[in-house]
């Protein structure tokens, strides 16, 4: 990556190696996750359920809590349900505010952890998020989102504002 751009031209140029430095930020802190999210039907026929992750090594899931979540979900889930299930914490919206988009993955949960789901996003708490991992490990992995591309997006439109 060249530097000596930033002596040259100004804000954009300044812009785009704090993004490209952003997605390498991103790309790093990412490699734990799947290069793509099993049906919990498939990981419960496999001798060692398991996922590649980005960096090349496996996540394996322990069968006894993909066994346990079974409980919670309805029949014609079990091939939609995808694993790992994906919780987004958010601070840009709240300390301890963490996010689940996935709506077949929300109802499971909201089903786990008795609560109700009414469709769309469901927004889980720090306490919700602890209940899960203590149960079910394998099944969640946690990813940290402050939405900073669309911080980035801001900065670009204003200029840079320096």
């Amino acid at each position: 990556m060249k530097l000596t751009t930033l002596s040259h031209g100004g804000a954009n140029d300044l812009s785009d190696v704090i993004e490209r430095l952003l997605i390498e930020e991103l790309r790093i802190s990412n490699r734990y996750l799947p290069v793509r999210r099993v049906p919990l039907s498939k990981l419960l026929e496999m001798e060692f359920p398991h996922v590649v992750l980005r960096d090349g090594t496996l996540h394996f899931f322990r069968r006894k809590e993909l066994e346990e979540l079974l409980k919670y979900v309805e029949n014609d889930e079990v091939e939609k349900l995808e694993l790992p299930i994906i919780i987004v914490m958010r601070p840009d919206i709240g300390e301890g505010v963490s996010v689940v988009e996935d709506e077949i993955a929300a109802r499971v949960i909201a089903r786990v952890l008795g609560i109700r789901y009414e469709g769309g996003a469901l927004y889980l708490y720090r306490p919700h998020v602890a209940m899960l991992r203590e149960r079910f490990d394998t099944v969640f992995q946690i990813v940290v989102s402050p939405r900073v591309f669309e911080d980035l997006i801001e900065i670009r439109s204003e200029g840079m504002g320096i």
